[in-house]
């Protein structure tokens, strides 16, 4: 075939295509990112936002006495380095970070998720894959914002009580600097079925 006749081809197929709408479908919405299963699932819709000191986010277990007895995830930037400037200063602290071993840490270091619904879960062990005896435990959820701004979320649960939808409640250290950064994370559910 000659390059008039293909370049001819070509451009009716572009021509077929812009009539008929071919490549304008909408794409299909993002899968849910699901990082572990468990009888304690959490779940939240992450708005990427654009400026320094955003999109981090950890997810944590404590005990009734707020020790932590299990890190659910944190965000690769602030296990590396982030956290010797301020993301996600709660988690950083209570974690321990800076004394803990590599191998550690990256157990439960992840990407900063693609923007859409996330899902994270517990199964009911420490940090050290041992299960935990039943009694209170509380889920924190912990998101820098824009810099020095984070949210907490937080909210008890029964652990080898019945079927618990747990009460999320939010939490600012301060206003984010940019307003539109403070829908960063929105939707957080967490349910405990035993």
């Amino acid at each position: 075939m000659n390059r008039n006749l293909m370049g001819l081809f070509l451009s009716g197929l572009v021509a077929v295509g812009l009539v008929t709408g071919c490549g304008s479908e909408k794409k299909p919405a993002a899968p849910a990112q699901t990082e572990a299963k468990g009888p304690l699932t959490l779940e939240y819709t992450f708005n990427k936002k654009e400026g320094k000191g955003t999109n981090q986010m950890a997810a944590w277990i404590e005990d009734k006495d707020g020790k932590l007895v299990r890190t659910l995830f944190a965000t690769r930037y602030t296990t590396q380095k982030g956290y010797k400037k301020q993301a996600l200063p709660q988690w950083v602290k209570k974690s321990g970070l800076a004394q803990l071993d590599k191998a550690k840490v990256d157990a439960f270091t992840k990407a900063t998720p693609a923007a859409g619904q996330v899902t994270a879960g517990w199964d009911g062990k420490d940090d050290n894959g041992k299960s935990v005896p039943d009694g209170t435990y509380k889920l924190v959820v912990e998101a820098t914002l824009y810099q020095d701004s984070d949210a907490l979320w937080t909210g008890t649960f029964q652990k080898g009580g019945k079927e618990q939808t747990l009460d999320m409640k939010e939490s600012l250290t301060k206003e984010p600097e940019k307003k539109e950064n403070k829908d960063m994370i929105t939707g957080v559910k967490a349910v405990y079925r035993p």
